[in-house]
């Protein structure tokens, strides 16, 4: 084979794969199946983690009224009914609990978490590093253990030594 016959090969290779390029680059895209549902012309609604679902019902205010007494943490029912109610139940135990760990009113807990005009809205767990507080929950809303180390069996637990 000459060097003529290998050019020529070669110029047919590269326009073989031109012309393959251009027709999958001009093929329409595969219409993917919708799911059934109705049609909407608006963005998803979405949900930040402080708005409430739907409010709270007697029972699960019973329930957090009963964790956070035996947590020694002082509150009024009528305050933890409106806070749950305006931001959600967990965020009504994180604004109760951390009110009494920081010696800091409710409200100036909530104007951290919303901003003002000068100052920017604050995020849980940057409340927590300014405050100096653990952000979580379960040692109020878990188990009743409070010890943060879940259940015994889990893996990763720390097992204690036979030698103890």
């Amino acid at each position: 084979m000459n060097r003529t016959n290998r050019i020529a090969i070669l110029a047919a290779a590269v326009l073989i794969l031109i012309a393959a390029g251009s027709v999958m680059a001009s093929r329409a895209p595969v219409a993917r199946e919708q799911p059934a549902g109705p049609a909407t012309n608006h963005e998803p609604e979405t949900e930040t983690e402080d708005e409430a679902e739907a409010p709270p019902t007697a029972e699960e205010l019973a329930r957090v009224s009963a964790r956070l007494t035996e947590s020694g943490i002082p509150f009024e029912e009528a305050a933890l009914s409106d806070l749950a109610t305006r931001y959600g139940m967990g965020s009504a135990v994180r604004l109760l609990a951390w009110s009494e760990q920081a010696q800091m009113d409710v409200d100036a807990l909530i104007a951290m978490r919303e901003g003002s005009e000068t100052e920017p809205a604050m995020g849980w767990g940057r409340m927590a590093k300014q405050l100096e507080l653990h952000p979580g929950l379960g040692s109020i809303m878990g188990n009743g253990q409070g010890n943060g180390h879940g259940r015994d069996d889990a893996p990763g637990q720390q097992k204690q030594d036979p030698e103890e």
